[in-house]
Parts: structure tokens; C-alpha cells; sequence
């Protein structure tokens, strides 16, 4: 278990990149932190491995106090972005590199290093230099390197960013599976929410240095308790639009739509994510009217965005059935899918089980 309490990491010139964060991490969770560019995701990863000291607060793992442990003495094992390889190394010292470290004897590593090579299908690869590999072997060494010392925790720094579309899905894969074979705490920094979602138990997604939301995937996208948080999950952006509710209904964009329980009278922001949004040709009165500015393929569907006003509004479509450019549509929120904000709090229900 990894326990942070009120952590606090302030750089010269006044500038707080971690602002008073308190966290549990489960033994054996893998554990995304997830954010912009700047948030200070890397910065809580550097200090969660004693690369960076705190200006406050404590860091537990294992249930011991390792807020001043320097570190080599943590039983952790980081991986970087860019891999951090040796060059003038083969596959095989780069892998036994951390148990050279800890004086193990050449014969004892070499044969670790030759067991995890075959554990991520490396062993024909061993006596090349990083500078012989292609990106996605080179991540994998990485990979292999963390895995031969058998640290309590693993910290990956955006381990996949630096490999192409298709070696990202393949690595998000194999990664999954390897922390599940292995059972070790992973505390994984990533900026693409698509990763978070499919590797994580759970997210934490942070802004100028403080938690936004933490929850599982499933939590964080169906019910983000914030615009930042709504705006930020989701591979195409949720629907934010201005509203007012009042009479037992909600306005929004020149519709009229259904007050949800709990929600007073006043200004609101109303969520609606587009995938959740059907598309009608026909005229309906629970719906947003404008028209097709702009239709994007997304393969097996389409995204729709639809002029309303001064308001664009995007729904998902199934392939086949988008219109054309320039026709009249009304987008129709699905029961129950809607959310409604109110000074940047979550005010509506939660979606009724067995909501579309």
C-alpha cells in the first residue's frame, strides 16, 4: 500500500506543484495518475520515488514512513518515458543493471536477467545494444529492467507515449496483463485518458497540482464530479452547455428538458456526452434542434456536430446512418444520461441502473 498525507511540493519562485494530497493506493492496484500537461502528475511520481523531496507532508509504502528514505533504500523501480537504456550495454546488462547495484553475483543476475527476457519475449534480443532495437523493444527492456529486481512498487512515467498508434495498444495490453501476473502496486502517469481507462483499477485526475476526482474508470465516466473532470474523460468531449432550471423544467440551448430530481432552482451547466446522444431527422420536442455543421468519421461510427444557436452540440452515430452537411437534426439526450453541474459540482442523480 502506498498512503500520502498532505503532500506538499512547492518549487523557487513560489510555484506549487502539489497541493496538500492525500491518497491510499490498494496493495497489488494499478493506479493511473491523470491530467494536462503541468498538473503535476511527473512531480508526484518523482516524489513518490524519493527523486524529488516533499516541502510537506508524508509517504508511506509497505506501512513504512518513507518520506526520508533515500531512493535505492524505497524498493521501487521507475520507468521513464524514454526508456533511460545504457547504450554502450547489451539487453542483458541493461536488464541486470539494478541487481548489479545491489551486488548480486554476475552468474544470479545474468540468469535473472535470461528468466525475465523470456517472461516479455526478449530472449533473442539479448546481446544487442538499445541502439539495435526498434521503440517497442526498447520499452519492453525498460519493462524488463523493473521487473528482474522485483520491487514493491512499480512508477511508470508515460512508459508508452514514445510508440506509435498501433505498438501503444499492443504495449497497453501486455502491460496490463504482466502487472496482473506480477501483482505489483503500479502507479501509472499518463496525459491520454483513453490509456487511463483501459489500464487502470482506478484514476486520479489532477489540475495545478491537486486531485480532481479519484474513482474507477467506470465512476470518473459515467459521473465526472466536475466540468474539468466531464470535459477531460471521454474520447470525444462531453456537451457542456449553459442552462437555467426553474418551473419543474431545465432550458437549455432553446430546448426544454426534464427537471431531475434534487436539482433547484438557479443557473446550471448541463452534461451530456455524445454517446449518449441519439440524432433525429424528424422534429422533437425533448431535443436540441440546429443543423449538421460538420460530420467526422470515426470508423465503425460518426460524430455529428450540430450548429444550435451559438452552441455546438456533438452526438455519436452508427456508421451509415449520419446526415449530410447542412441538414436539420435534433440531438436527443437518452433517459437518465444527462448531468447537471452547479458551481462545478455534480447536483443531478446518479443514471438510473440500466440506463442506455
Amino acid at each position: 500500500m502506498i498512503v500520502l498525507g498532505g503532500l506538499t511540493k512547492e518549487f523557487p519562485g513560489g510555484v506549487r506543484a502539489l497541493d496538500g494530497l492525500d491518497l491510499e493506493i490498494a496493495d497489488g492496484e494499478f493506479f493511473a495518475l491523470l491530467g494536462p500537461s503541468g498538473c503535476g502528475k511527473t512531480t508526484l511520481l518523482r516524489t513518490i520515488a524519493g527523486l524529488e523531496t516533499p516541502t510537506s507532508g508524508n509517504i508511506g509504502i509497505g506501512g513504512v514512513d518513507v518520506t526520508s528514505v533515500p531512493p535505492g533504500r524505497r524498493d521501487v523501480a521507475m520507468v521513464f518515458q524514454d526508456y533511460a537504456l545504457f547504450p554502450h550495454m547489451d539487453v542483458t546488462a541493461n536488464i541486470a543493471y539494478p541487481l548489479r547495484i545491489k551486488k548480486v553475483t554476475r552468474a544470479r543476475r545474468e540468469a535473472k536477467a535470461a528468466e525475465t527476457a523470456s517472461l516479455l519475449s526478449l530472449s533473442d534480443l539479448l546481446a544487442r545494444r538499445p541502439g539495435q532495437l526498434s521503440g517497442g523493444q526498447q520499452q519492453r527492456v525498460a519493462l524488463a529492467r523493473a521487473v528482474a529486481c522485483h520491487p514493491k512498487v512499480f512508477l511508470f512515467d508515460e512508459p508508452l507515449s514514445n510508440l506509435d498508434a498501433r505498438l501503444r495498444l499492443e504495449a497497453r495490453t501486455f502491460l496490463k496483463r504482466l502487472q496482473r501476473e506480477l501483482a505489483v502496486t503500479t502507479v501509472f502517469v499518463t496525459h491520454d485518458q483513453g490509456e487511463a481507462l483501459a489500464l487502470a483499477d482506478r484514476i486520479a485526475v489532477m489540475s495545478a497540482g491537486r486531485f480532481m476526482q479519484v474513482g474507477t474508470p467506470s465512476e470518473i465516466f459515467r459521473r465526472p464530479a466536475n466540468t474539468f473532470t466531464a470535459s477531460f474523460i471521454g474520447s470525444t468531449p462531453m456537451n457542456l452547455l449553459p442552462g437555467v432550471a426553474g418551473d419543474g423544467a431545465l432550458r437549455v440551448a432553446g430546448a426544454v428538458l426534464p427537471l431531475p430530481a434534487g436539482v433547484s432552482d438557479g443557473p446550471i451547466v448541463y452534461g451530456l456526452r455524445p454517446e449518449y446522444t441519439d440524432l433525429s431527422l424528424s422534429p422533437r420536442d425533448d431535443a436540441f434542434t440546429g443543423k449538421v455543421a460538420v460530420v467526422e468519421n470515426l470508423g465503425t461510427a460518426h460524430l455529428v456536430t450540430l450548429e444550435s444557436g451559438d452552441h455546438l452540440i456533438q452526438a455519436v452515430v452508427p456508421e451509415g446512418e449520419e446526415p449530410a452537411p447542412g441538414t436539420a437534426a435534433w440531438a436527443v439526450p437518452r433517459p437518465g444520461r444527462a448531468l447537471v453541474y452547479r458551481d462545478d459540482r455534480l447536483v443531478s442523480p446518479l443514471p438510473a441502473d440500466g440506463a442506455r
